[in-house]
This record gives C-alpha cells, sequence and structure tokens, in this order.
C-alpha cells in the first residue's frame, strides 16, 4: 500500500499542467491505484478528490460510471445518479433508479419527481421504476396510480410500469381489487394484463376488469393499441352530432347542449387514450362539477341529473334533456351522489368500431384556439 501512495504522491505533484490526454491517463492511473488499496481516505487529499472527479466526470455514459459513483461517492452524487435516469440508456436508468432507492432519502426523492410538474419527466420515472420492477419500485408506482390528483400521464405511466413485472402485476390486480384504482386507467390496466404470461393473472384480470365489447359482442381491440388507429374527423363530426347523440348533452362550439362538459377544445385537453376511455367506461373519470345525482322527493318521484346549484332552499339538477329541475328543499327525501355517469353505458354500441374511432378523430380536431 505504501509503494501504491508513494506513486499516486509523484503523480500528482507534477506542477507543470499536462496535456488533456496525459490527465486523463494520470487521473485514471490515480484512481485504479486507489482501488487497489484498502483504508486509505482519499477524502483527505484535494488533489486525489480532483483526479477522481475528473476520471468520474469522463466515464459518464459508460458501464463503468455508476459503480465509480458508487465506490468514490463524490460531490454532486445525487444529481449525477439523477440525471441518469432521464439518459436514453435504459440499463443505467434502471441501476440509477436501484441506487436511489437504496439511497437515505431516496424514495423520497423518486417520489418527489413523480410529483413533478413536468408530467413528461414524471411519466419517464414511472417507466424507469417499472423496468426496475422491484418491491419497492412496486410499492411506490401503486401509490400514484392509486392517487386521482396525479395527471393522467403519470398515472397512466405508473400502470403501464406495474405490468413490466409479475410482482407488480399482482400488486396492480390487488389495487383494483380493492377499488382503489383510478378509474379512468381500469381499461388500460386490463388491457395489458390481459397479455400477462402468467395464465392466473389473465384469468383475474379479465374478472376483475373487463374488457368491453362492440356492437356485436366481439371483442374491441386493447384500448392502447385502439388509440393508434386513425379515422375520419368529417365522419366523426356527424356521428357526435346524430346518432352518437353527444350533443344531447355536450356543447360544441355553438352546437349542442350543456349538460356535461363542453368539448368545444377537448383535444387540447385529452389523449386519443383518455377519449375513448371516456366513450367506453364513461363512469371511469367523472369530471370534478358533473357528478350524477339522484334526487327522491317525498312524492315518490326520481329525478337524476348534474347538481348544477344547491342552497338552503333549493337543489337544482339538470337532467340528461338539458332540463333544469328546481326542487324546493322541503320536498327533498334524498339527495344522492351515483358513482355512474349521466352519459348513458355501452354507447358505442349505437355504432361500429370505425364509428368509434372516427369520433375520436373529430374530438382531437378540437382544440384550444390561439
Amino acid at each position: 500500500m505504501n509503494r501504491i501512495l508513494i506513486a499516486i504522491t509523484a503523480l500528482l505533484s507534477i506542477q507543470s499542467i499536462p496535456a488533456l490526454a496525459d490527465q486523463a491517463r494520470q487521473d485514471a492511473i490515480v484512481v485504479r491505484a486507489i482501488e487497489r488499496m484498502q483504508g486509505y481516505d482519499f477524502s483527505s487529499n484535494d488533489k486525489v478528490k480532483a483526479a477522481i472527479a475528473r476520471h468520474i466526470d469522463r466515464m459518464a455514459g459508460t458501464p463503468e460510471y455508476l459503480s465509480l459513483l458508487q465506490r468514490f461517492r463524490p460531490d454532486g452524487m445525487k444529481q449525477k445518479i439523477e440525471s441518469l435516469l432521464f439518459a436514453g440508456n435504459n440499463s443505467a436508468a434502471v441501476e440509477a433508479a436501484k441506487m436511489m432507492g437504496e439511497m437515505p432519502d431516496g424514495p423520497n426523492r423518486l417520489r418527489a419527481l413523480l410529483r413533478s410538474d413536468d408530467t413528461a419527466a414524471a411519466a419517464r420515472v414511472a417507466e424507469v421504476l417499472g423496468f426496475l420492477g422491484n418491491g419497492r419500485s412496486s410499492r411506490i408506482l401503486s401509490d400514484y396510480a392509486s392517487d386521482e390528483r396525479i395527471g393522467y400521464d403519470v398515472r397512466r405511466a405508473a400502470v403501464v410500469g406495474l405490468t413490466k413485472s409479475q410482482g407488480g402485476q399482482k400488486t396492480l390486480l390487488e389495487i383494483a381489487k380493492s377499488k382503489k384504482l383510478v378509474g379512468d386507467t381500469r381499461l388500460l390496466a386490463g388491457a395489458l394484463l390481459a397479455r400477462s404470461a402468467d395464465a392466473g393473472i389473465k384469468q383475474q384480470a379479465a374478472k376483475i376488469l373487463p374488457q368491453p365489447a362492440s356492437k356485436n359482442q366481439k371483442p374491441l381491440p386493447p384500448i392502447d393499441r385502439l388509440a393508434t388507429l386513425k379515422g375520419s374527423a368529417d365522419a366523426g363530426m356527424k356521428l357526435f352530432r346524430s346518432a352518437a347523440t353527444c350533443s344531447n348533452c355536450h356543447v360544441v362550439g355553438d352546437f349542442g347542449k350543456e349538460v356535461g362538459p363542453n368539448l368545444s377544445e377537448i383535444g387540447s385537453k385529452l389523449s386519443r387514450e383518455a377519449m375513448l376511455t371516456s366513450i367506453l367506461d364513461p363512469s371511469a373519470g367523472i369530471s370534478h362539477n358533473y357528478e350524477n345525482y339522484s334526487v327522491l322527493t317525498e312524492s315518490g318521484q326520481v329525478i337524476v341529473g348534474i347538481k348544477v346549484s344547491e342552497t338552503a332552499d333549493e337543489v337544482v339538477i339538470r337532467t340528461a334533456e338539458a332540463i333544469d329541475r328546481k326542487i324546493p328543499s322541503g320536498d327533498i327525501e334524498q339527495l344522492k351522489k351515483s358513482e355512474k355517469s349521466i352519459m348513458p353505458e355501452n354507447l358505442h354500441h349505437s355504432f361500429d368500431q370505425q364509428g368509434l374511432i372516427n369520433i375520436v378523430e373529430y374530438m382531437t380536431t378540437l382544440q384550444k384556439k390561439g
């Protein structure tokens, strides 16, 4: 050890600044020498620390990089590891996620990244955790798959991530069984679990997360694949305004009735997949302020619709026919929120698969102006 230490000291005592190639070689020799030494406190020597830091930076992007970070733990190590999550190298990203999970406060940092306002970055972290597929990553992803406050893109990535491993698939099934899975990812979760290599998981998924069928009862393609199909926006608009009855409850521009959400800018807000989910499973992700209510009056009448307003004197319910019913509070026997959407189930049975694709194609054209 003493001879190695003497050699290191001699290398670092050179006063002139070596050429870059020479310095890189010198730094590599120092790092290799220290790796052979047991118990040497390199942190006490600023020149050694500088040589190690330079060498580690040069090794960025190589298979050796992570092991060097782990061995020498240089300043800014957490940031260096975190940056690897977003690199194009999935293998390095997975190893980085594993290292972060094992570091003090690392899991909390991963959770914070998943809550980032940058949804693309958050979705990438969810994807990497899915590739990792260990118990810790599955627990983190399960929390985000079941949190409706998280944006759809990140929750979707969490669901997809859970399906990357058998353990994650079982976790996803448990979330769905306990009804904690956010509704607008149920169709996607079921479609992905139906492709599991585990026959038991496939069988359970078919019961817990059944997939929609077309009007002739033939299975539709899985929603993630259905979202890749293109149609005719013109044909979709005609269907939207006629047989599909969408305009009976939704306004687009100056056309339609305002019962459910205004869809004039829906193409700027939802992905194709989310649009398909809203049609095929309308109760999956009911928009806030558009929950369905049922009112039972003292006379035994039942009035169902969207609650427009509620005061001490009356409740106003807007029915599916866009009629506002004013019900005096004294006449209300029961006011109950329903888990079912006012939008009819199996609406897609009014048209064929291509009609469904055409409607979604039309909805993608409804963009925010300006």
